[in-house]
């Protein structure tokens, strides 16, 4: 494969305040709550550093690490996981979009395999499907 940086982007306008989104989505261990594919969220912290481990339904396990947060968004890491991916960094991010709001999530990683950039689409559009649903 390549050493070439790709990117996936995805979003979803949901007719829900930005800051409402985010009270009840926005923290990082909030994920097992909303996403399909995710059925656990474990949060562990070392130093002043702050990880997901998150199980899968399929059993697949991720480990995260929170990189930064403020606002309406955060960043993290992927630290060890399945997907056939090396330096993925994604932001979650809600903004506000007239009465109501975008929800933004963004990546940037190498694909070690064939297929990867379709295979983080499919996660960000199963989350973010969830989301329309969730809020409609």
């Amino acid at each position: 494969m390549s050493e070439e940086t790709v990117y996936v982007t995805r979003s979803v306008d949901l007719p829900v305040p930005a800051r409402e989104v985010w009270a009840d989505i926005g923290g990082f261990q909030d994920i097992a709550e909303w996403h399909p594919a995710i059925v656990r969220s474990r949060p562990e912290r070392a130093a002043d550093l702050e990880y997901r481990h998150l199980t899968a339904a399929d059993g697949a396990e991720f480990t995260e690490q929170l990189l930064d947060r403020g606002g309406h968004y955060y960043r993290y890491r992927i630290n060890s996981s399945p997907l056939p991916v090396d330096h993925y960094e994604s932001t979650f991010e809600v903004d506000s979009a007239g009465a109501g709001s975008r929800v933004t999530w963004s990546s940037s990683f190498t694909p070690t395999a064939p297929g990867a950039q379709e295979k983080v689409a499919d996660i960000y559009e199963a989350g973010l499907g969830a989301l329309r649903e969730r809020f409609a």
